[in-house]
């Protein structure tokens, strides 16, 4: 257990469902795994990997979007001073 402690020091959820279990931390999120024995530190770290990707996807699709609603104008009414 104390391999697993970097991961699930601020907790750690394990729910069963129909098909194994869902795991939750805070820097993995939701993951699924058939079997505990699936819970290892490689599992939590490739796990991890694969949350901050999709945050940075996530973060350069907020971009694209924002950026474009900029050049736009679509915002300027917020920024205005009358």
């Amino acid at each position: 257990m104390i391999e697993l402690k970097e991961w699930i020091e601020d907790g750690i959820t394990i729910r069963k469902t129909n098909n194994g279990y869902q795991v939750f931390t805070i820097p993995t999120q939701h993951f699924d795994i058939n079997d505990l024995s699936e819970l290892t530190p490689d599992r939590f770290k490739a796990e991890v990997e694969k949350q901050q990707k999709n945050i940075e996807m996530q973060n350069e699709l907020l971009a694209l979007a924002f950026g474009k609603r900029v050049k736009a104008g679509l915002f300027d009414d917020l920024f205005k001073n009358d």
